[in-house]
């Protein structure tokens, strides 16, 4: 049976909450906030593994929510509506 637009949409937001759950994937978006950066930039903010960073990243990148230009990683359009919700999520849950 063929998937319709509506699954296939709601396979990319089950995609991206997976992401986005993961241990440091927030604190990657949230360094990326400020404005575009390099990997080692985003080392040093995150303080994560470089394995984990480029992981992340190339996630990230795949679902649209980052971008790479050059040397610089930034959030796309996409990306900074999805780090509001985020954002607004965090908000709600902590006290």
């Amino acid at each position: 049976m063929p998937s319709t637009s509506n699954e296939g949409e709601e396979d990319d937001t089950r995609e991206i909450l997976k992401v986005i759950s993961r241990r440091g994937v927030a604190d990657l978006l949230n360094s990326l906030k400020a404005g575009p950066k390099k990997f080692s930039h985003l080392m040093f903010d995150t303080r994560l593994n470089p394995s984990i960073i480029d992981r992340h990243l190339k996630s990230l990148i795949k679902l649209g929510l980052v971008s790479k230009d050059n040397e610089n990683y930034c959030l796309t359009e996409r990306g900074k509506s999805v780090l509001k919700v985020v954002d607004e999520l965090f908000r709600v849950i902590r006290p």
